[in-house]
Order: C-alpha cells, then sequence, then structure tokens
C-alpha cells in the first residue's frame, strides 16, 4: 500500500468510488496509485503539462503494476480530456489562478464530470468566485497543511441550476469550512492575523497620501483583520 502524505490523503478521502479519475498535474502519480491500489476507482487518466512529473508517474505505477489502468497524457490542463471521459476530476497542488485558467479553457469537459476535487494553494477568493459564478455547488472543503503553509481543499459538482452566492469571507475562508470550523481554521485565522498586522505596522510608518497605492493597501489590511475578527467570534 502507497503512503500519502496528510494532503493527499484528504484528497483521496473525497474522491468518490467512480469508474475514472483524471489526476490533472499528476506529479509522481502517487494519488493515482492509490485510488486504483484500494479500487477506489477502476481507470486512471493521469494528465501533466511537464514530461519530467508524467515519466516519473509512469514509472511509480509501473512499480505497483498498475500501468494497464492508467492512461498518461501529457496535456495542458483539459485540453486532452474529452466530455464525460471522466467522473471525477482532480487538480491539486497549484495556485488558485491557474486552476481557474484550466477550468475556464476546458470548462465544457469540466461540466461534465460528477464531482471536482481542487486544491488551490493561492487566491482562493477567486477560484471560489468562478466556481459560483459558473454554477458549481459546493459539497465539502477541508484544509490541509504541508511545509508550514495551510491550503484549503474543495469538492464541488457542476448544477446548472444551482445559484449560490458567497459572501466576501465565504469567498476567502470557505462557506463549508466557516461552518465546520476544522482545527486547522483557527490556526490559519492566527497566522494570518499575524501577517496582516505584521504588514500594517511597516506600512502605516510611511508618509503616503490618501490616494496612493500604500493607503489602498493598508484600507485592505484593516478589512482582512476586520473578517478575522468577525471570523473569530
Amino acid at each position: 500500500m502507497i503512503k500519502l502524505s496528510d494532503r493527499l490523503q484528504i484528497i483521496y478521502d473525497m474522491v468518490p468510488k467512480c469508474h475514472t479519475v483524471a489526476d490533472v498535474g499528476c506529479d509522481h502519480g502517487y494519488l493515482t496509485i492509490a485510488l486504483l491500489e484500494c479500487g477506489k476507482v477502476d481507470k486512471a487518466i493521469a494528465m501533466d503539462v511537464n514530461k519530467g512529473p508524467l515519466n516519473s508517474a509512469k514509472e511509480n505505477v509501473s512499480l505497483y503494476g498498475l500501468s494497464d489502468n492508467v492512461d498518461f497524457r501529457l496535456s495542458d490542463g483539459l485540453k486532452k480530456l474529452s466530455a464525460s471521459e471522466a467522473d471525477v476530476i482532480c487538480i491539486c497542488g497549484m495556485g488558485g489562478a491557474l486552476i481557474t485558467r484550466i477550468l475556464d479553457a476546458g470548462l465544457t469537459v469540466a461540466k461534465t464530470a460528477t464531482t471536482l476535487i481542487l486544491e488551490p494553494q493561492s487566491e482562493y477568493d477567486k477560484l471560489r468566485e468562478f466556481l459560483v459564478r459558473n454554477h458549481f455547488s459546493f459539497l465539502d472543503e477541508e484544509l490541509c497543511m504541508e511545509e508550514g503553509k495551510i491550503y484549503p481543499i474543495i469538492k464541488v459538482s457542476y448544477e446548472p441550476d444551482s445559484s449560490v452566492s458567497l459572501n466576501a469571507d465565504e469567498l476567502e475562508y470557505g462557506p463549508i469550512i466557516i461552518k465546520k470550523r476544522p482545527p486547522l481554521f483557527e490556526q490559519l485565522l492566527g497566522k494570518n492575523k499575524n501577517e496582516y498586522l505584521s504588514i500594517l505596522e511597516k506600512l502605516e510608518k510611511k508618509d503616503t497620501a490618501s490616494d496612493s497605492p500604500i493607503h489602498k493597501r493598508i484600507e485592505e489590511l484593516k478589512d482582512e483583520l476586520d473578517r478575522i475578527q468577525r471570523l473569530t467570534l
């Protein structure tokens, strides 16, 4: 049995039992191996934009004797995936802006999957805003920590009649995370508070005009601190 990191274990746990999973940005192929090993999926499509990670995934999958169950594709995002080809699409371990770009470019394909599991490592609010705008419903969210950083993992499905709306707090931290308040949530709020206070202290020492970019950033930081205060109560 392959041993997964805490981050990949959470992603693994979110994947429902299905026929085919597409692992976009498959890296070393560990998630693909785990899903096949335990029978959660019958087939995997391992995809990466770079040859190096894809070849590494091929080697690892071969070591576990699972090559017959995996289709390897050199692909920029979802370009080499057809509509309805995968029941579940995982796009994990990259920036939120990149995930948004991948989904936007392959939206027709993404909408045909029953479940999408996304793990943005930045710009969470922009990704959630995109999901809401394109009628994806939030099924689950979790937080994970890797190398001292805390990231959300988001499980969604396309619902054409969905009319979900999220406020600014939910866009930033996640509607389900706010509701569930997992242990890492308080840690994340505390970490962000300390970081924002440190930046704010430095910026407020500068003499700036009220219409300057620095002043605008100061106001943004104050808004973020107000948000953290609300969510901490």
